[in-house]
């Protein structure tokens, strides 16, 4: 979890702590900004407080998740730790098909060389 990247007014943080709780009291914490943002889009009187001091222009649910999670953590609920909210993602295979025509090129370059190099018999 990253920390605040943005000093929150007074009534943000409130309100922040008030959603945490409900969060923890109704066993639905959000774990992605993703799950923050449709929380507090589906909660007028919570949107328009966040709004007033700034939420959606100064700063967004990306911003507000490590604080919520900090607070979340105060009430006694689960956060998710650092590894899983950011588990890197497999490698592509577009990805893997490079790095393996790359090593097919370099073993070919070996064997043309070693070719040149070593005395035919």
């Amino acid at each position: 979890m990253r920390p605040p990247r943005y000093r929150f007014p007074d009534q943000v943080r409130s309100t922040t702590r008030s959603i945490a709780s409900r969060m923890v009291r109704d066993g639905s914490v959000a774990q992605t900004p993703e799950d923050l943002e449709a929380w507090i889009a589906e909660r007028a009187e919570v949107r328009t407080a966040l709004e007033t001091g700034g939420y959606g222009t100064q700063f967004t649910a990306h911003d507000l998740l490590p604080l919520l999670h900090v607070f979340i953590g105060q009430e006694g609920g689960s956060v998710p730790t650092a590894a899983a909210a950011e588990a890197p993602s497999p490698p592509s295979s577009r990805r893997w098909w490079v790095g393996a025509l790359i090593l097919l090129v370099i073993a070919v370059l070996i064997f043309a060389l070693a070719r040149e190099v070593l005395p035919q018999t």
